[in-house]
């Protein structure tokens, strides 16, 4: 593909494992499965996916790759990518969003507040780690020096995920194809 994508998905989990919280964290919520099945990129194929992916609901797309016709639901993704399923949610809640920003912070957390978001620098050690993470591995952006309110919603789940019936925890395979429909789109 001329020009490539601007982003590349981590080779391995070399710089989770560097930080034990961190690692205890991703562990914690079972997202480590996910994280280790990631190993590079493409630009061939992920153009090839991206191109004939066909959205036939809000759960349900299709995609025909080298012959092969793939149906992907947040169940599939789900078995795939070992991620629990959840409550379905979008990156355009923002109440939600801005609710788990202010929840994130504690008393004396200052944030830096940027045009669209929070300056990830002006986290708590260990949570700007964590979203960092969250952006390379979730989210797919290459944007990695602002957390955006969408990225609250994730660091929430991190933080106090564990307080929350596994029924009502955010479903991360239904975010998942819900970018993946969202970048066909733009592709």
């Amino acid at each position: 593909m001329i020009g490539g994508f601007s982003r590349r998905e981590p080779i391995n989990t070399v710089r989770i494992r560097q930080h034990p919280q961190v690692l205890e964290i991703f562990t914690r919520h079972n997202w480590m499965g996910y994280f280790e099945k990631l190993r590079g990129y493409d630009d061939e194929v992920a153009l090839e996916f991206a191109l004939p992916l066909i959205q036939m609901t809000k759960v349900h797309s299709t995609v025909v790759v080298r012959g092969l016709f793939i149906e992907l639901t947040p169940e599939l993704i789900s078995r795939i990518t070992t991620l629990s399923l959840g409550v379905p949610w979008r990156k355009e809640d923002k109440g939600d969003s801005q609710i788990a920003k202010k929840k994130l912070f504690l008393e004396g957390e200052e944030p830096i507040e940027d045009k669209n978001g929070v300056r990830r620098a002006s986290l708590p050690c260990l949570w700007n780690e964590v979203s960092y993470h969250i952006i390379k591995y979730i989210s797919c952006e290459g944007r990695y020096n602002v957390v955006y309110g969408y990225h609250f919603r994730l660091l929430e789940e991190l933080r106090f995920g564990t307080e929350t019936p596994p029924h009502h925890r955010l479903n991360i395979p239904y975010f998942l194809l819900q970018s993946l429909i969202h970048t066909s789109i733009k592709v």
